[in-house]
């Protein structure tokens, strides 16, 4: 049995470094219970005489003391709310011990902690860095049609038929490959550049991506992140080493020529587009 007589001291108690004050004053009724001594059996053992006034240790009561550790405010009105609803409740000064672990277990303060959780907002930026292997090539369409740069207010490659002397107007490719930081799912990133430092890229001054050519320093593509990924295309192969070359900034939206003879090379959406061819044969140049 576990006895219990009084559920709050009389004396100070010690809640904070250098703060006293007595806990009883926070509770508006608190008042001691009234025990007969006589009906102790610990104050009055059959056949003895207890040396101390007649009252022993379980009459002095719960002396409460928190360590000297700086506690916080809500911990001190956490500990009077619970011994407020103790003191309503407990009205014996003898209970098993599993009423007593019943009665702390009901008046237990409960406290609910939000946890903070920290999203990303953003993923990483990609970056491609160029390998420094490039390969000259030339490009023709499945229909043969050679890409040929017309040069005039606004540079651009045509796909067109040639034959005989006419070949050696045919464009010569650098064709960069890159490295990603990201492992790429869509093909070889590579950059497409022609000769006077004029690369292939992706823009968009509308809803619909246009390809162009720019002129730009080639050291300045050494690497590739942010806006600077216009530049950069996707390479894939398949079937019969047939090449395609989707945007990667504009997703879906691959490098297409016409079916038609000497028609500007753009980009179209997706591969199946109605009259655009989009997968090349690449020519070691």
């Amino acid at each position: 049995m576990a006895h219990l007589k009084k559920l709050l001291p009389p004396t100070n108690t010690r809640i904070m470094a250098h703060t006293f004050f007595n806990l009883a004053d926070a509770l508006e009724s608190y008042k001691p219970d009234e025990v007969e001594l006589d009906s102790c059996v610990y104050c009055h053992p059959k056949g003895k005489t207890n040396d101390h006034d007649g009252e022993c240790d379980l009459h002095s009561g719960i002396h409460l003391e928190v360590s000297e550790e700086p506690h916080h405010m809500r911990q001190v009105v956490n500990l009077i709310i619970a011994l407020q609803r103790m003191k309503k409740q407990v009205q014996s000064t003898e209970f098993t011990d599993e009423e007593l672990c019943n009665i702390l277990l009901d008046n237990l303060v409960e406290e609910y902690v939000t946890p903070r959780v920290h999203e990303r907002t953003h993923q990483a930026a990609e970056h491609y860095t160029h390998t420094g292997a490039n390969r000259k090539c030339f490009i023709c369409d499945e229909f043969q049609k050679s890409l040929v740069l017309r040069k005039g207010v606004t540079n651009e490659l045509q796909a067109i038929t040639l034959q005989g002397a006419n070949m050696s107007l045919r464009v010569q490719l650098d064709l960069c490959p890159y490295t990603s930081s990201a492992s790429p799912e869509r093909g070889l990133p590579v950059v497409l550049g022609v000769p006077g430092n004029l690369y292939l890229s992706c823009t968009s001054t509308s809803e619909t991506p246009v390809l162009g050519l720019e002129l730009i320093n080639k050291e300045t593509l050494q690497d590739i992140s942010g806006d600077m990924k216009r530049f950069l295309f996707f390479k894939t192969t398949s079937g019969q080493a047939l090449h395609s070359f989707e945007s990667a900034k504009f997703k879906g939206y691959f490098i297409s020529t016409s079916y038609s003879n000497r028609q500007k090379v753009d980009v179209c959406k997706s591969q199946d587009a109605p009259n655009r061819l989009t997968t090349f044969n690449v020519i070691d140049a």
